[in-house]
């Protein structure tokens, strides 16, 4: 279905108070947008954008999601609340293949993590989070894309510094970092080989 100026705002982004934004997407946009309002999140604004978010990425609409998530990020929230969009934005990022924004997010997060480490390890009873984006996609443009080894590993170590990466985890991604660069090696001396035959 198509929406346009003319047509009334869909009432779940009238429950959020969002018709402003909303009138200013393009047709496109607001077609997109409606594969997710029946199943959106209209307890609060950032309620309903993070949903939004997330369901655009499942659908591996990154671009779409980049557009709320950038939009979610103008919005004044608390810390938890924006570190909860830059997680979801980082692997839209990521996907979109824009490296630098992906980075730039990780970034943003994990300096809001000190300000809220208590609430995040009580989401995990105490234990450090298993899925933190800004922790996992960092190293992953940097040694998956860039191939900066030196980057990752010393990223690896300021995340067991500062508590959310434990020494066996520390340990088993720097292992994960050499065989990968170690497999990059040998692909580069086998192509170089088949080129001289």
């Amino acid at each position: 279905m198509l929406f346009n100026k003319s047509k009334d705002v869909p009432p779940e982004i009238v429950d959020v108070d969002l018709g402003k934004w909303y009138t200013g997407l393009n047709d496109q946009e607001k077609v997109k947008l409606g594969r997710y309002l029946k199943e959106s999140d209209t307890s609060s604004r950032y309620a309903f954008l993070k949903s939004i978010v997330l369901k655009a990425n499942e659908d591996e609409n990154y671009k779409f999601a980049i557009v709320v998530g950038e939009y979610s990020r103008q919005i004044k929230m608390h810390d938890i609340e924006q570190f909860n969009i830059l997680e979801e934005l980082i692997p839209a990022y990521f996907g979109a293949k824009d490296y630098d924004k992906c980075l730039e997010c990780c970034n943003e997060c994990l300096a809001l993590i000190p300000k809220i480490k208590k609430e995040l390890f009580a989401k995990s009873d105490g234990h450090i989070p298993e899925r933190l984006n800004c922790r996992n996609y960092k190293v992953n443009v940097l040694v998956g894309v860039r191939f900066d080894y030196d980057a990752g590993d010393q990223a690896l170590d300021e995340y067991y510094e500062m508590g959310i990466l434990s020494e066996e985890d520390l340990k088993f991604r720097k292992q994960s970092n050499k065989i990968f660069k170690l497999q990059k090696t040998f692909d580069g001396i086998y192509t170089v080989k088949l080129k001289d035959e």
